[in-house]
């Protein structure tokens, strides 16, 4: 049987270890966990990491570098989870990196501030802000594969949830029933590709199409 990489020194005492200038503790924690690493970058760009090889490969660099950096900058505060830790790190990196990729006209969506948060800054617990990065990137996803003019009613939305209708429908020169008939639809498509994404049920869908009335 494999042995268990888990095994042996805690990752309390590796941490300690590699922030007192013992580079085989970092090396052991990579041994541990960079399987995990390369996952959940994996996870998150199957598509580019299967176009380039090479860009799972510097992504997981720039983890581990961003991981020894960030304890390095706050040795006295420590994650709770070195797995999860590394796995947020992981995924906000291959997230901006991601978006780095994209061409510079690329639809820009009222979303992608909170896909591009930075994980790093904070030492909490980070399943929870993963488990909302993840679902907010697959929501740019679905946004993206919109047609163009669902996505500019998308752009809309400000005004549309605080139901000023008459405003953005006056902003896309369209009439209110054609956006609330446009808003019924984007809501649907939406909902389904998210669903059929994450496995997750959204808001039912109403009778007249959207649950903000």
């Amino acid at each position: 049987m494999p042995s268990d990489p888990t095994a042996g020194p805690s990752d309390d005492f590796l941490v300690a270890g590699m922030l007192g200038g013992d580079w085989a503790a970092l090396n052991k924690l990579i041994d541990r966990y960079d399987r995990l690493v390369r996952f959940t970058v994996l996870r998150a760009a199957r598509h580019q990491c299967a176009h380039d090889p090479q860009w799972l490969e510097s992504v997981a660099s720039a983890t581990w570098a961003g991981f020894v950096q960030s304890l390095q900058r706050h040795p006295d505060q420590r994650p709770k989870s070195v797995r999860a830790y590394l796995a947020a790190i992981a995924r906000n990196h291959a997230v901006s990196a991601l978006r780095a990729s994209q061409p510079p006209d690329a639809v820009h969506l009222p979303f992608d501030s909170g896909v591009g948060m930075l994980i790093t800054a904070t030492l909490e617990e980070p399943i929870d802000t993963l488990s909302r990065i993840e679902l907010l990137e697959t929501l740019q996803f679905c946004l993206l594969e919109l047609e163009e003019d669902d996505r500019t009613l998308v752009c809309q939305l400000t005004a549309i949830t605080e139901r000023r209708w008459q405003d953005a429908a006056n902003a896309m020169g369209i009439s209110e029933s054609t956006l609330r008939s446009r808003w019924k639809r984007t809501l649907d498509r939406l909902r389904d590709c998210l669903q059929a994404k994450t496995g997750i049920s959204f808001a039912p869908k109403t009778r007249n199409g959207d649950s903000l009335d």
